[in-house]
């Protein structure tokens, strides 16, 4: 735009302003509008031009003259606003009459409602700022949830997520599949065994017991057959309640020494048929095919039937540790973690004991004598399942309480952090079921199912030691 184009602009705009200036009656208030209007006009030319000073070119568009103008109807708007004590119907109207273009008098129209359109602003915003939040709100919970997924294996007590939290850093999630053709004795020799999957079997302590011999009884209380079982069919996870020292490298010949005593103390006793240390050396107690003193009074059940007395049934698996620990890292090292998971792997392939039958001594103890479950507490909580490639048995519904009628007590679960696992929870509920299905109360129904584990027990006795010529 040229600079005599500006001029004529200007020019115009000079006659709007004295048109606009008959509208006042007194000589004084016109002139007083003449003069501010115009003072105002060329300083704000004046400024218009030095922001433009860098964009010449914008000056020579049609879209300076259209900025120019409006500015410009602004001041007139401005100082009516200040002497002409109209009502604002009324001074629309003379902008009407006095042809202002259209962008001017949707200017004025918003120069009046400003204040609406100032709170109108600050709730969109407000609004704005809310949506914000609750998006990152929702991403966030969307987050956790997609990494709560991701990391199973979790428990509902606070034992579970403290192992949760281990299998992470530990990695497990991305340790092999257990395959039972992949495992295989490679090496025997006088003082241990090799396999497949690196696992090693030291023999230095192994000893002899009597020879298994277990019937498996149905659901109703009998038994599938008079013949005993041989076979071990599970697993039944231990720690050795010793008194830990710091695992630290200056304690080494200390902890050594204090694994020989339990281990002299495991082979007198003939207490396990496998004992973890804390360096993670798996060492033979008893042999598989003869039963250790590990279980005492314990129940569980798989798919084939009831298991009583587990001594006969299961092998017993002690890792070198104290329930009492704080947490997992202080109550496994990663060398037990691995030979935990190897040795789990060799008698799994051995005996072909399915995962559903490998568990802890804190879930299959129990007390006949006041119909208590977990007698002994060891590994009644955090024990790492996943990391030894197998399912979570904290979520079974175990045979304890809903075959047997074996119930907790408050002291049961306080020591395990405040409530008994998910799995306890649930056998409770069908226990109640059924004793309501059977008009009788829990009471007098756990009194019935507390004699036929005691007779369960008795007879499993009397079988065994007939086979073994034992009194």
């Amino acid at each position: 735009m040229s600079q005599r184009t500006a001029d004529d602009t200007t020019l115009a705009y000079s006659k709007t302003v004295e048109s606009y200036a008959h509208l006042f009656d007194r000589p004084e208030v016109r002139l007083r509008f003449l003069n501010n209007t115009l003072a105002h006009q060329a300083a704000c030319r004046e400024n218009l031009d030095e922001r433009l000073k860098r964009f010449g070119f914008l000056k020579k568009s049609k879209i300076y003259r259209q900025v120019l103008e409006l500015w410009l109807h602004r001041l007139i708007f401005q100082e009516l606003q200040k002497l002409l004590p109209v009502a604002s119907k009324q001074r629309f109207q003379l902008l009407q009459r006095h042809k202002a273009p259209l962008a001017a008098r949707l200017f004025l129209s918003f120069y009046q409602f400003r204040h609406v359109f100032y709170t109108a602003g600050v709730a969109l915003a407000v609004v704005a700022l809310f949506g914000v939040y609750t998006a990152v709100v929702w991403s966030s919970q969307r987050v956790n949830g997609y990494l709560a997924e991701r990391y199973r294996g979790r428990t509902e007590s606070r034992a579970g997520n403290q192992y949760s939290a281990h299998a992470q850093q530990t990695g497990t999630e991305h340790l092999p599949d257990y395959r039972p053709e992949r495992v295989w004795l490679v090496e025997q020799k006088d003082n241990y065994e090799r396999y497949s999957n690196g696992g090693r079997i030291l023999t230095t302590y192994e000893t002899t017991n009597h020879p298994r011999g277990y019937h498996v009884f149905r659901p109703g209380g009998a038994a599938h057959s008079d013949e005993l079982n041989r076979a071990p069919v599970g697993i039944v996870y231990h720690s050795s309640e010793s008194d830990l020292l710091p695992f630290t490298s200056a304690n080494n010949d200390s902890i050594e020494t204090r694994t020989r005593g339990l281990l002299e103390y495991v082979q007198k006793n003939k207490s396990y048929n496998y004992v973890i240390d804390r360096f993670g050396q798996i060492y033979r107690i008893v042999r598989d095919d003869e039963a250790a003193n590990h279980a005492g009074n314990s129940v569980w059940s798989d798919s084939r039937g009831v298991y009583v007395g587990l001594n006969e049934s299961f092998l017993g698996v002690s890792f070198e540790t104290n329930s009492e620990a704080a947490t997992l890292d202080e109550q496994l090292t990663e060398a037990q973690l691995v030979a935990g998971r190897l040795l789990t792997q060799i008698l799994r392939s051995q005996h072909q004991i399915d995962d559903a039958n490998c568990v802890t001594h804190g879930l299959v103890s129990v007390n006949p004598g006041n119909m208590l479950i977990c007698y002994h507490y060891d590994w009644a909580r955090n024990f790492p399942f996943e990391a030894m490639g197998l399912s979570d048995k904290y979520k079974v519904a175990p045979a304890t309480i809903s075959e047997f009628g074996f119930t907790y007590d408050e002291e049961i679960a306080e020591r395990l952090g405040g409530a008994v696992w998910a799995g306890a929870q649930t056998a409770d509920e069908e226990f109640k079921n059924r004793a309501r299905q059977a008009s009788t109360t829990p009471e007098k129904r756990r009194r019935q199912l507390g004699e036929r584990y005691r007779a369960q027990m008795e007879s499993q006795r009397k079988a065994r030691a007939a086979s073994t010529n034992e009194p």
